[in-house]
């Protein structure tokens, strides 16, 4: 028979394990949690359904033809102007400086301008072209490198819990990419949570 003293042991033994494998419990369940909420805010942050190992898909990866035609300020068939703002979840998005203008396409040999280009921040796309074509948005941002139409914008995505809204004066547009741009047109764009 064992001896109180090695009983009083093996029950220390057994006490003290029980208590590291319930602070080893505790300390996982805490790090599963700070796991989860630090993947919870990225997934809110870019409003996609997916993981953030999934690679979005995005309509700059297939360019429109007409976002690599490069323009001056001399014999142009079209040269007009809309203003197009962006909200994400009611903050306005800026949109860049001089955008479209000497990039790594469209530089001073042969012409410095995208087609659909900005000059300042304040939202006016300055539409110029050798030929007076119509000029779909979605060139504006395929020039800019980033995703827009129905599917969300930059790497928002419209979702269960977020809509993509795009207005022409005030009036809804479900055009998005496809709307073709016309003079003097306010363009606003709008990725928020559902109502």
């Amino acid at each position: 028979m064992e001896s109180q003293t090695e009983q009083g042991l093996g029950g220390n033994l057994i006490s003290e394990t029980k208590i590291w494998s319930i602070i080893t419990v505790l300390a996982l369940s805490t790090l599963l949690v700070l796991v989860s909420q630090e993947l919870g805010a990225k997934s809110d942050s870019s409003n996609s359904d997916s993981n953030d190992f999934i690679a979005l898909e995005s309509t700059a990866d297939t360019p429109d033809p007409l976002s690599k035609e490069c323009v001056d300020h001399s014999g142009l068939g079209r040269h007009d102007h809309s203003m197009l703002a962006i909200y994400i979840n009611g903050e306005q998005r800026e949109i860049p400086t001089n955008l479209g203008i000497n990039t790594e396409i469209c530089n001073q040999e042969g012409g410095n301008m995208h087609t659909v280009h900005t000059h300042d921040a304040s939202g006016r796309l300055h539409i110029e072209t050798a030929a007076d074509v119509d000029m779909p948005l979605g060139v504006f941002f395929d020039i800019w490198g980033v995703h827009f139409n129905e599917t969300g914008i930059f790497d928002y995505r419209v979702s269960n819990t977020h809509e993509l809204i795009m207005t022409i004066d005030g009036v809804t547009n479900n055009q998005f990419d496809d709307y073709l741009l016309v003079d003097g047109k306010e363009i606003t764009i709008i990725f928020q949570a559902r109502s």
